[in-house]
């Protein structure tokens, strides 16, 4: 069940004990004209999800051309084997077209569904093109936002704790009073300072215990799983951490992951542009610089500039001239 709803207000409310995901994605009119494209997939719930844009006129036997919106779920390939055949995921969703003139006049569509292997998406009301005026677009792209509220699942696997035992880990890190129990191949793998680590002798009585210092426990949990190819959910507060760490153990895919947090996820432009700034991630830069188009959007999102790179600035500048 869906609605359309002119607002700027309007926000998921309730209770989601299975995750909350906020993103945010911009499609050309090309693409949307020419093929049915899709965001990039965020974590949320223990799932996946995207949300996608059809053009009608594309559907066999449309008469009209229109904008079709859709969110869908999707399970990773390696969580197949773990999960109930009759899985669902009770979940609510908005979705937001932007309006960049006028923030009172966002098209929002509204849903709430129950989502299974036979019913993995949910479509949106129709968008009638002749609505969608030039103040939709900025750069010739549409931006919309996403925000899925997970308030109940069955038949999925619990979340994995690595704190506690499990038959495939052989290796036990402690952080502090904390221990953490993983698997040693993968860790080796992703990492040559794990993979030098791990080649010692540990402590304990397996001799399979190895202290990891100057990081944060919780945030390190975090850490270990994305190494681990575990989904899980993070936010803009652990960033910075979860890069030190990237850098510390030499992981790369764990800054790529946080650099598509900054770009996708709806976050302070200000403190996303800072923390890519001190990683040297030029490339998160140019991308949240792309909806910015005045000079109080910039000023807003550049009022920590006097911290900031060369490189940086000249981003900037070069921005500056773009809307003056």
């Amino acid at each position: 069940m869906s609605w359309l709803l002119w607002s700027s207000s309007r926000n998921l409310t309730g209770s989601y004990p299975g995750g909350q995901k906020l993103f945010r994605c911009t499609f050309s009119k090309d693409e949307i004209d020419m093929d049915s494209p899709h965001s990039k997939w965020q974590t949320s719930g223990n799932v996946s999800w995207t949300m996608g844009v059809i053009n009608t006129k594309n559907v066999e036997n449309s008469k009209k051309e229109e904008l079709k919106v859709y969110v869908k779920c999707h399970l990773e390939d390696r969580m197949e084997s773990s999960v109930d055949e009759n899985w669902r995921i009770d979940a609510d969703h908005i979705v937001r077209l932007f309006n960049h003139n006028k923030s009172n006049k966002h098209v929002c569509t509204r849903g709430s569904t129950t989502f299974t292997k036979a019913k993995d998406s949910c479509v949106s009301s129709l968008i009638n093109l002749s609505d969608i005026t030039d103040d939709f677009f900025l750069n010739d792209e549409l931006t919309f936002e996403v925000e899925i509220g997970v308030k109940n699942s069955e038949g999925l696997p619990k979340i994995v704790d690595l704190s506690v035992k499990r038959p495939d880990s052989n290796v036990v890190l402690t952080v502090g009073k904390e221990k953490f129990y993983v698997d040693k191949e993968i860790l080796s793998k992703k990492s040559t300072i794990f993979e030098e680590l791990l080649k010692k002798e540990g402590v304990g009585k397996g001799s399979n215990e190895y202290a990891i210092e100057d990081v944060n426990p919780t945030i390190f949990h975090v850490f270990i799983k994305t190494v681990s190819d575990i989904p899980v959910q993070f936010g803009l507060d652990e960033i910075e951490e979860l890069l030190k760490m990237s850098e510390k153990f030499k992981i790369n895919e764990v800054q790529e992951q946080c650099k598509e947090f900054l770009i996708n996820s709806v976050v302070d432009d200000a403190l996303a542009l800072k923390i890519a700034d001190k990683h040297g991630m030029q490339d998160v830069i140019v991308e949240k610089l792309k909806p910015l188009n005045s000079i109080s959007d910039l000023r807003q999102a550049f009022r920590y500039y006097r911290k900031f790179s060369d490189e940086s600035m000249r981003l900037l500048l070069k921005k500056l001239i773009e809307v003056a």
